[in-house]
């Protein structure tokens, strides 16, 4: 009988304690969630209220972007910048740095973004291979790709003082497969926005 009555006073304890305890107020953990949200990013802060209104609250270019269900995050124009230099990949044929006659629509597509761009920045020209030969030959070739493209940007009007060049060789791979279809992949230039 004593063992009856200390496992009903154990229960009774226990439904007291979890009966007793407090239940998550789901309402105000929606509102928190979905209350003001203050992002910053470079040079623009932005708060953004529930009823997905966006508030500036300093001068910048600021472009607003939705992402998911909805949710409105905003850009600015060096962000943009970055991206869009980030998009441009320049390929080259194997052990070649002269730039393909399919590649060039992206030179003049550069170009043109980058002096459209009227802000203090500088663009490193990435030059990257794939694994064939040895270490030193494809930081050679790798400067040769940034090179070529530094060269034929300048002669389509860029100012040289907002370029720099850089090889990784073949140590910055895309695709690490293999493979001829992954090799060509990894013989080309990368474009990257430096403040």
């Amino acid at each position: 009988m004593n063992k009856k009555l200390l496992i009903a006073t154990g229960l009774a304890a226990l439904l007291m304690i979890t009966g007793c305890s407090k239940q998550p107020n789901l309402e105000n953990a929606t509102e928190t969630q979905s209350a003001q949200t203050t992002q910053t990013t470079g040079e623009a802060t932005t708060a953004t209220t529930n009823e997905n209104e966006t508030v500036n609250t300093q001068n910048a270019n600021v472009e607003e972007q939705t992402i998911g269900e909805g949710t409105k995050i905003s850009v600015t124009a060096d962000q943009k910048f970055a991206k869009d230099l980030a998009n441009i990949v320049v390929y080259f044929d194997f052990d070649k740095y002269n730039i393909r006659p399919d590649q060039w629509p992206k030179v003049e597509k550069l170009a043109e973004l980058i002096k459209n761009n009227p802000a203090n920045y500088t663009v490193r020209i990435e030059g990257n291979c794939d694994e064939w030969g040895t270490e030193e030959y494809n930081y050679a070739l790798g400067l040769k790709r940034a090179n070529s493209v530094k060269n034929a940007l300048i002669k389509l009007g860029v100012d040289p003082k907002k370029l720099t060049i850089i090889s990784y060789g073949e140590l910055n791979p895309v695709c690490t497969a293999h493979a001829k279809w992954c090799w060509r992949k990894n013989r080309r230039d990368n474009f990257t926005y430096l403040p």
